[in-house]
């Protein structure tokens, strides 16, 4: 009878443990999912059935937006800078230029444009270049040539083009994934073959607004692409570039050395900016942990490099699936949750939230809870409740064993 009670004791005991083991205990945020998170796709669901999200997540995400930038971008234009975006490529320093002319053998050559902005032309001294135009440059030197006697007037020419445009050193704030200089139009030493190296001119495709905001790892889907603030000599001008994204016309003004760029906030999440462009990134880079039964390691669960790199725009599910999350044996997998970890990136706040992987695959309503990844983000997978009761029931099973046995033994002695 006392050994009938001990048996019966362990396997309470047992059942107690395993009930423990099978409720799944949800993250709490310091602020609001449902009023302030990130995305509206981050919400609470709180046992949610289809149909009882309430509003569209677009509409949510949507009443989020102002423009909490406006101090800037409202600021008064200046027509001054207005005007030299219409004139041709300014130059900066480092730029190889030539200077070529009629009977000026003295005075031709190929010139860098020094870290001060200047390029020394011999018998005429050095010459503010830097923010200047070609055509500007031109007619000081033709008028530099007159004045020192080198040449009658009306008979001083000088022609200048640009054999290789500089990298070039600009400034990216606000609302994109990496603020801070930025360096453009980087090029390998064997990037350009000698016929190219060799012919007269170049392109400064590299040097533009758009190739800044991409080198600052692209715009934040809370970016506002209509009011891109760009600040010269301190001047400033605000361009629309949402062409990049519906096919119109873009406003992408080439830069130069010094340059400060702005991008202002909305303080929402616009999905139409969460994919690949001209100014996003292509791909992101996701943590990923499954550390799950019956896979012991990441390596055992075919989570490698490129498991971890998505493209721009892949939702919660997609990543899900990448880390091996999804499917498997529907008995023991299919309640199976998954944790995504991330930054309000307008806040700085972090924001974890659980989905039931089950919830994702079989609701209808799926996208107003499964959220766009974002560079950094980091996901995680939890065992079925099956799963963790039966490794809780085989741990302590295993610990037992040694009492039990050593209880049978003694039992068959006596």
């Amino acid at each position: 009878m006392r050994s009938a009670m001990r048996n019966l004791s362990l396997v309470t005991a047992l059942f107690a443990v395993s009930a423990c083991a099978s409720s799944f205990e949800r993250p709490s945020n310091a602020v609001d999912m449902d009023t302030s998170g990130y995305q509206a796709q981050r919400q609470y669901l709180s046992g949610t059935t289809e149909m009882e999200l309430g509003l569209d997540t677009r509409v949510r995400n949507g009443a989020r937006c102002g423009d909490l930038d406006l101090a800037m971008v409202g600021q008064p234009l200046d027509a001054g800078l207005g005007a030299a975006f219409e004139e041709p490529q300014l130059l900066s320093p480092g730029d190889l230029i030539r200077i070529e002319m009629p009977h000026g053998e003295g005075f031709e050559g190929d010139y860098v444009v020094s870290p001060n902005g200047y390029v020394k032309v011999p018998h005429l001294g050095e010459l503010p270049a830097a923010g200047s135009t070609l055509t500007h440059l031109e007619n000081v030197i033709a008028r530099l040539l007159v004045e020192g006697g080198y040449f009658k007037a009306g008979f001083a020419q000088a022609d200048i083009s640009v054999l290789q445009w500089a990298p070039i050193q600009v400034s990216v704030s606000g609302a994109v994934f990496q603020s801070g200089d930025v360096i453009l139009n980087q090029r390998q030493a064997d990037a350009d073959p000698s016929e190219r190296l060799a012919a007269s001119g170049d392109i400064a495709i590299q040097r533009s607004l758009s190739s800044a905001l991409y080198s600052a790892a692209g715009v934040r889907p809370d970016a506002d692409v209509r009011n891109v603030v760009l600040v010269r000599a301190g001047k400033r001008r605000v361009f629309d570039m949402t062409g990049i994204f519906d096919g119109g016309p873009v406003d992408d003004p080439l830069l130069v050395a010094g340059d400060r760029v702005h991008v202002p906030s909305r303080g929402c999440f616009q999905l139409a900016l969460a994919r690949p462009s001209r100014i996003t990134p292509p791909g992101i880079r996701v943590f990923m942990s499954n550390l799950t039964q019956p896979a012991a390691s990441n390596a055992a669960s075919a989570i490698g490099e490129d498991a971890t790199r998505l493209p721009y725009g892949t939702r919660f599910l997609q990543g899900l699936v990448s880390a091996n999350c999804v499917g498997g044996i529907q008995a023991t997998n299919a309640r199976r949750w998954g944790v995504l970890i991330s930054r309000n990136p307008v806040t700085g706040e972090s924001e974890v939230i659980a989905r039931s992987i089950e919830d994702l695959v079989r609701r209808a309503d799926r996208d107003h809870f499964n959220p766009v990844l974002l560079p950094n983000d980091a996901i995680a997978c939890y065992d079925s409740h099956v799963t963790n009761v039966r490794d809780v029931i085989a741990t302590v099973s295993e610990a037992a064993s040694p009492v039990l046995n050593a209880m049978l033994i003694g039992g068959l002695a006596k």
